[in-house]
């Protein structure tokens, strides 16, 4: 027998070995539900996942992210390149997909959000695809249901980021290496190199997974000694090549886009935070390592390849964070939440079917709390979450709804500048303003403007240099700073805070959370 025929023999007995993808052994109605459940694994998990992603998705405010990605995607084509080219080129494909997304659907939060619940349950169809094919059809449905009750993966199905665009494209490229691997051949390797590059162009952290599958390739060459698995490297050096165009462009940017992000040391504290930060709950954290020890004891041979997926991401961002730019951050490997997912299937797949629905029903339960505090209002700016305390946020919407009430036509505003710029406010309250005025309608015009941040190609506004050339006669402006203060010219700048005092008196104060409006008065 050829090696060919040795790995297409031993490819199709697992698949169609009884102890993997037969049923499981129990009584009704477990053992019924089972089998009728293991006939479309895929579509469970991915529908699980769409309702819990569905569940409140508009509830939580936009957070400065996802604010970002709305002021970016809403402006022309050409306007959108030029500005995302000089302040996150990295993410322009997903600002254009986004663009277009709005164009059909339009940009309420929820329509914006649906986006990244669409692929988020994609990605949970790939992972129990693939889970299907690293282990029988019982550990990918088990995976994918693992994988769809994390908090992580609601919480980042309802954000208007690339985040579960990367998780998807990210597991697609897993399935496809695990396709490849039972059934080498040109066109599988090429469709997983148009991944990789893909991947690259969505979130290029996410390429360190390449090194998870670098390792189950050598597992997998070991086993069965094909050479054809070589055909790993010229596709995956391929993929990465493909990459390499953004990155030049990019790298001179890298310093303002994670600047934020500490070199990680290597100790327990920085690892338990991104355990428990990755999967957005510490009870879910602590209950996958176990279900990955369990694996282990099962089936060495798969949890070593699921292993590898999970593990060797993150150590290969963590080495390389120790260089000039650091990436060391869970959100960016969220990816590897699919690799832990698998583990657990795999380590409840050859138990019986009670004991797995009790695990299942013990992991929702575990996350219950934590599904909730990620729904609240102002759980998108608890980026450490579980870590901290995450009870303060900017109200854009409670600002937006003061303004609103007592809103006259030719009213003038005042957003936070002198460095602030970088908080949102501005484009925080106009985006609920215009929800609760309508576009042109009564919404107050920004004062001190140079120019328009879409005309000028900027992210943040780009303010006069004479303040007082740029005032205007307006009877009334608005200003809005961050905190609870009673100084309205706290967030502005020297220079702003002149004119204003020179030509206005405050009339009016009210805070809330985070927010302090103010209505001045002229004269």
């Amino acid at each position: 027998m050829t090696v060919t025929e040795k790995v297409r023999e031993r490819a199709s007995a697992a698949r169609s070995d009884p102890s993997r993808d037969g049923a499981w052994t129990a009584g009704p109605p477990f053992g019924t539900m089972a089998d009728w459940a293991m006939r479309v694994p895929w579509l469970w998990p991915a529908l699980l996942t769409a309702i819990l992603g569905w569940y409140q998705l508009g509830r939580p405010q936009l957070w400065r992210d996802e604010l970002a990605s709305w002021s970016l995607a809403t402006r022309p084509v050409p306007d959108l390149i030029t500005t995302a080219r000089q302040v996150d080129v990295n993410h322009l494909a997903y600002y254009l997909l986004l663009h277009y997304w709005i164009a059909a659907f339009g940009d309420s939060a929820d329509a914006m959000r649906a986006l990244s619940v669409l692929a988020m349950a994609g990605a949970a169809a790939c992972v129990t695809l693939a889970g299907r094919r690293l282990a029988g059809t019982r550990a990918g449905l088990l995976a994918g249901l693992v994988f769809a009750l994390a908090p992580s993966v609601s919480r980042f199905a309802q954000e208007i980021r690339s985040y579960a665009l990367d998780v998807l494209v990210a597991t697609l490229a897993t399935l496809l290496l695990l396709r490849t691997l039972d059934q080498p051949a040109a066109r599988r390797w090429a469709a997983y190199g148009v991944c990789l590059a893909a991947l690259g162009y969505i979130n290029p952290v996410a390429l360190a997974t390449v090194t998870g599958h670098a390792a189950g390739v050598a597992m997998r060459w070991w086993q069965d000694r094909d050479n054809r698995l070589f055909w790993f490297v010229p596709a995956a050096l391929a993929g990465l090549a493909a990459y390499l165009p953004l990155a030049v462009v990019s790298w001179h940017e890298e310093s303002g886009q994670v600047g934020w992000i500490l070199r990680p040391g290597l100790d327990l504290a920085v690892f338990s935070f991104f355990a428990r930060n990755l999967f957005y709950s510490t009870s879910v954290a602590a209950a996958l390592i176990l279900l990955a020890i369990l694996a282990w004891a099962v089936d060495r041979r798969a949890a070593a390849f699921a292993t590898a997926f999970a593990v060797l991401p993150v150590a290969t961002v963590w080495l390389v964070s120790q260089g000039p730019h650091a990436f060391f951050f869970p959100r960016y490997l969220l990816l590897t939440v699919a690799a832990w997912a698998m583990l657990a299937g795999v380590g409840l797949a050859r138990v019986d079917v009670r004991v797995a629905a009790a695990v299942i029903l013990a992991l929702a339960v575990f996350g219950a709390g934590d599904q909730q505090v990620i729904r609240s209002p102002g759980a998108h700016n608890w980026a450490y979450y579980p870590v901290g305390t995450g009870v303060a946020y900017p109200d854009y919407a409670g600002a937006a709804a003061v303004i609103a009430r007592e809103a006259r036509a030719g009213d003038g505003i005042v957003y936070p500048a002198g460095g602030q710029e970088w908080l949102m406010i501005g484009p925080g309250v106009q985006y609920y303003l215009e929800r609760d005025l309508g576009r042109g309608g009564l919404a107050p015009h920004q004062l001190f403007l140079a120019g328009g941040v879409v005309q000028l190609h900027h992210l943040y506004p780009v303010f006069c240099k004479d303040p007082a050339a740029c005032l205007g006669h307006d009877l009334r402006v608005w200003v809005v700073v961050s905190g609870d203060t009673r100084n309205p010219y706290e967030d502005v700048t020297s220079a702003q805070a002149a004119v204003l005092r020179s030509n206005y008196q405050a009339r009016h104060r009210q805070y809330v959370p985070g927010l302090t409006v103010f209505l001045l008065v002229r004269g």
